[in-house]
């Protein structure tokens, strides 16, 4: 069985294609994902290089945004779009696959739309409370629809809805004492992780550019910036930040564009406190890492989604919630001394009430070889 997978939201689309590949060799995969998450800032997409590490084909593929660019770009969109949905049709025409995986995003539409032509499977996943516009529209024709909240179940236009849980990388699920080869440190004192998503967030860097001095005063540092633009290199401003701190402030903060899973392990397994967007994905890897956070949700998410995920743990008391408008660094600081007073109330928290979501791979995967057999 060969699966043509695209996703937006990378890490659950590998993290089923980790767990297939190792669990049924009879499936194939190809992706076909973006050269470049902003195409305006010439961000680089992780897409092609995390398939070429499995040995998966990839394929460049891009489309125009419907309902997410102003009014005044919806023509120039459409028409991108229209151009997309031939391009599918070539793609799935020449590689024939037998079923069509989204995990959401743009890039979905046209592709589906090819697929339902070609009268190919089409299986969607959600990983968010609400339901991305993408998908919204995709689920109407899909085969199949999947979903990691029981919420989510109602909001899905389509009979065949199933709750499968999220698909999380076994890996950073695991335990690991293998010490990445960056970490040069002597210092004994606690780890906080600062993430912003694969693409960074300007808000938290400069704000973190802000308090760093205070902060590594008290923490180690493992700081994941998100990778350069066109227009800024987060890594490289923060590295000039970071040479303005004395010298044992340097020793004790570690600045990268991206993390890989090997080396998110042993972050997971170590870190003390998390400062964080509030993406799905990541906001399931660190509850079920139970790693006390503070969550900065995106405000511009679709449908506030981010400020679901966020509010979802703080009003159970599994995490603290920084709108991103009250954010400064002196009220980041204040609240760092705050979840590290509560830490151990919500760590407990975290272990007693966050669901497992770590068979999202296996009930998807059982639900798709149920569905594609003859």
């Amino acid at each position: 069985m060969k699966i043509l997978i695209s996703g937006g939201h990378l890490t659950p689309a590998l993290a089923f294609i980790d767990y297939v590949q190792k669990t049924d060799e009879s499936y194939s995969f190809l992706f076909a994902g973006r050269i470049y998450t902003r195409e305006k800032s010439k961000q680089k997409a992780k897409e092609k290089s995390a398939a070429k590490k499995r040995n998966i084909p990839f394929i460049p593929f891009d489309s125009g945004k419907l309902g997410q660019d102003s009014l005044l770009l919806l023509p120039v969109s459409l028409l991108k779009t229209i151009g997309a949905f031939f391009t599918a049709l070539k793609l799935f025409s020449h590689h024939k696959p037998d079923a069509y995986l989204s995990f959401g995003t743009y890039l979905s539409v046209p592709l589906a739309l090819a697929a339902w032509v070609m009268r190919v499977p089409i299986i969607v996943h959600e990983q968010t409370r609400s339901i991305g516009i993408a998908n919204a529209l995709v689920s109407r024709i899909a085969t199949m629809v999947a979903v990691t909240y029981p919420e989510t179940v109602k909001m899905v236009k389509n009979k065949q809805v199933y709750l499968t849980g999220n698909p999380i990388r076994e890996s950073i699920l695991q335990k690991s004492e293998k010490i990445p080869d960056w970490y040069k440190t002597k210092a004994k004192d606690p780890i906080l992780f600062v993430v912003g998503g694969s693409q960074g967030s300007e808000v938290i860097n400069t704000t973190i550019s802000r308090c760093i001095s205070t902060l590594t005063k008290k923490y180690v540092v493992i700081h994941q910036c998100g990778t350069k633009t066109k227009l800024r290199n987060y890594k490289k401003e923060l590295e000039f930040t970071k040479k303005q701190l004395s010298l044992a402030g340097q020793n004790k903060y570690f600045i990268h564009e991206w993390i890989g899973a090997e080396d998110l392990a042993w972050i997971y397994t170590h870190a003390y406190l998390a400062i964080s967007r509030a993406g799905a994905n990541t906001v399931q890897e660190l509850s079920l890492r139970h790693i006390p956070t503070i969550y900065i949700p995106l405000p511009f998410s679709h449908k506030n989604e981010q400020l679901l995920n966020a509010k979802a743990l703080s009003d159970t008391g599994q995490a603290v919630m920084i709108q991103q408008k009250d954010l400064s660094p002196d009220v980041l600081i204040a609240v760092v001394g705050e979840i590290d007073k509560k830490h151990n109330r919500i760590q407990r928290t975290l272990q007693t009430e966050q669901a497992s979501l770590s068979a999202g791979s296996q009930e998807l995967f059982a639900r798709i070889h149920t569905l594609l057999q003859p």
